[in-house]
């Protein structure tokens, strides 16, 4: 059975929006990769009475609750002091933590001010959690039913910390490996409303449920398995590629660079690009160091006019992005077997979002005539306006 995990983010700057809390969503994350899901999240401001109302509520109902936040050395970090008032416990100097920190200023030339011996205080009884980067430790206390464990606000401090302390303490208290299982499926061309009126409205198998991560241009979905058969595992992963399969760039992980890079081996590839600024370029760059890339201006802004162009150009295997003109974007790519075209419109208006969406559908053509696929697909996200293939 799953432990009941839940994380607390704190701080009147999250609670208000003042500054993004990426932290519970990276954490969430991390934690579903290793099978365990994330219960319930709360937020909270710097308010002692309502972090003792809440460490206090959550003891008798979760296994584990991850505190984020609140552990620095002004007046408004009270993490400790509240976990210590719910525990009914005194703050107690922890001389350990203190000497680390001690020797972190020391080591940098410098004095610590008198305000950090604050942050070794800590409720009495707790295990100090060591952070590498920072001058706030992590703590883990025993209240009730949970396991707490707080964990410094820097994005970089919880991010060290959790490869090497936390995980390895949920280990001790849970096992190797969550109840959960994860499969992940990279996708392209559809948006996230759009799946998602393809896929919620379908009946899955008990014991799997889906989980959706947009990070432009992809989106991510996720089967999150928790006790269900193979067969329904098996009967699930159909029903997805059944659905959205045309569209699947990968599993378990997005590398072009190793799904792509042997099949351009060997090969001459050159690039033409000009409303994508450079963008396929420095993205082909990142696959394989064998082509031959131009940035231009003064391209073709209709598909036919630049597969025309393309095939004039007498190369074996050519990729353009063409200039923007009235109907879209064209793209064209250039085969032995001849020059397929299509115009897109993309409907996005920040230029770094249009840069990466095109560069995306130029090398998804590519991708699918190295993989002896169809070449051009509708993508809800770039409505075609023109499409054709000319023989070589």
């Amino acid at each position: 059975m799953n432990p009941v995990i839940e994380l607390v983010s704190t701080g009147d700057e999250v609670l208000t929006g003042l500054i993004t809390d990426t932290n519970a969503g990276w954490l969430s994350q991390q934690l579903l990769e290793l099978g365990w899901q994330v219960r319930r999240r709360f937020t909270v401001g710097d308010d002692k009475a309502d972090l003792v109302q809440l460490f206090e509520q959550r003891s008798h109902e979760a296994d584990l609750v991850i505190v984020n936040g609140g552990l620095g050395p002004t007046s408004d970090d009270i993490s400790a002091l509240a976990m210590a008032e719910a525990a009914v416990v005194p703050l107690e100097l922890n001389e350990h933590w203190l000497e680390v920190m001690r020797a972190k200023y020391s080591a940098r030339n410098r004095p610590m001010p008198e305000s950090n011996i604050k942050q070794a205080m800590l409720p009495a009884g707790a295990e100090v959690i060591d952070n590498p980067l920072g001058t706030a430790c992590g703590f883990a206390v025993k209240l009730n039913r949970a396991t707490f464990i707080f964990t410094p606000g820097v994005p970089s401090e919880l991010k060290n910390m959790m490869p090497t302390e936390i995980v390895p303490r949920l280990v001790r208290l849970f096992g190797l490996q969550g109840a959960n299982e994860v499969r992940r499926f990279f996708l392209f061309g559809l948006s996230e409303s759009g799946l998602s009126d393809r896929l919620d409205s379908k009946s899955w198998p008990p014991g799997i449920t889906l989980g959706y991560r947009a990070s432009l241009p992809t989106i991510e979905v996720k089967l999150i398995i928790e006790q269900a058969s193979p067969a329904a595992v098996q009967q699930a992963e159909q029903q997805l590629l059944d659905e959205v399969g045309r569209h699947l760039l990968a599993r378990g992980e997005l590398d072009f660079k190793t799904s792509l890079g042997s099949s351009l081996a060997n090969r001459s590839l050159t690039l033409f690009e000009e409303a994508s600024g450079g963008r396929l370029t420095d993205t082909i760059s990142t696959i394989t160091p064998e082509f031959e890339g131009h940035y231009l201006c003064g391209l073709p802004d209709e598909a036919r006019d630049l597969a025309t162009w393309l095939q004039g150009s007498s190369r074996e295997l050519a990729l353009a992005i063409g200039a923007e003109g009235p109907q879209g974007i064209p793209l064209a790519l250039l085969t032995a077997d001849g020059c397929h075209a299509q115009t897109l419109k993309v409907q996005f208006r920040d230029p770094l979002s249009r840069r990466k969406l095109l560069a995306f559908a130029a090398l998804d053509m590519l991708r699918r005539h190295l993989g002896g696929q169809e070449v051009m697909i509708d993508y809800d996200i770039l409505p075609c306006s023109e499409r054709l293939i000319l023989a070589s």
